[in-house]
């Protein structure tokens, strides 16, 4: 079996090219958060485990990309129907990961032909930039279909899968049964994120995760999966609460949504880029405090 996880990365949620231009250049959002990613000093390191891949993930739920209607958060945030999805990235930049984040609704979930409608629909709108798919709030713990689901998905797709363990995962079963149930489909997948916040803004609780972490890194059957964590990651989390985990575990992933977006001067929602480029320098910083490779 092999040994060998995937190439870690830092992640960004809720990316959308459409609106807010974040300089004066008018540098679409994709390419200024890559540039901001190598001005970091991230992408050019070259020794393990400190080298990281960027994640850029749009937002697929029910609500905006199968029922094609405006949520809360703003089309900026959450791009509408087809053509804004089609557009929320473009295949430029190979290297990154580029993630439709697909939120099934909760009432149809169960539903095998609702659940192939919207991944074929996801993957045909988002063809031209589409790499990545990662589950969120899938009810994967109570629901036995669902691992299988993602299995067929894998096959059809090739595409690169993350799980979210969130936090009803992660509360229902405990650390050793996430790690035995997950590990039973370590093939399918490239990479879990524990992720207790899901969206709330919890700040991130190091001591919470470590259980989990520490299963699936014990774990036999998941030695070729790539793990995460996520929530209320702002700059000065990543810094104070984030340092603890990479140190234990340094090829950890780590993403961050709310914290990169607020409330612009029209009162609309969307993306911070101030906040974004902190994000990615302290986690430059804590990269650079880790032991050089040999």
């Amino acid at each position: 079996m092999t040994t060998e996880r995937p190439l870690p990365y830092i992640g960004i949620s809720g990316v959308n090219n459409l609106k807010h231009n974040t300089d004066p250049e008018n540098t679409s959002m994709q390419y200024w958060l890559m540039d901001q990613f190598t001005y970091a000093g991230i992408e050019n390191r070259q020794d393990q485990p400190n080298q990281r891949q960027i994640l850029l993930g749009v937002k697929a739920v029910h609500k905006t990309q199968y029922l094609d209607i405006e949520n809360k958060y703003g089309n900026e945030w959450y791009p509408v129907g087809e053509q804004e999805f089609a557009t929320a990235l473009d295949e430029g930049g190979s290297k990154a990961l580029k993630a439709a984040q697909i939120y099934f609704d909760p009432g149809s979930v169960a539903d095998a032909d609702y659940r192939n409608k919207f991944i074929e629909r996801i993957c045909e709108r988002g063809k031209s930039w589409l790499n990545t798919l990662q589950f969120d709030m899938l009810p994967w713990q109570q629901n036995d279909a669902m691992l299988p689901f993602i299995e067929e998905v894998k096959q059809r797709t090739n595409h690169t899968i993350i799980l979210q363990a969130h936090g009803e995962s992660m509360q229902q079963l405990g650390a050793e049964n996430v790690a035995t149930q997950l590990g039973r489909y370590a093939h399918t997948l490239d990479y879990v994120l524990f992720d207790a916040s899901h969206g709330k803004g919890v700040r991130l609780d190091p001591n919470a995760l470590r259980p989990f972490l520490d299963k699936v890194y014990e774990s036999k059957q998941l030695t070729s999966v790539g793990f995460g964590v996520a929530g209320g990651l702002s700059a000065e989390v990543v810094r104070n609460e984030l340092t603890a985990l990479v140190n234990t575990y340094p090829d950890l992933s780590w993403d961050t949504e709310g914290k990169v977006h607020g409330i612009h001067e029209d009162g609309t929602l969307g993306f911070d880029p101030n906040a974004a480029k902190d994000y990615l320098e302290a986690s430059s910083n804590i990269l650079s405090a880790l032991p050089r490779a040999v």
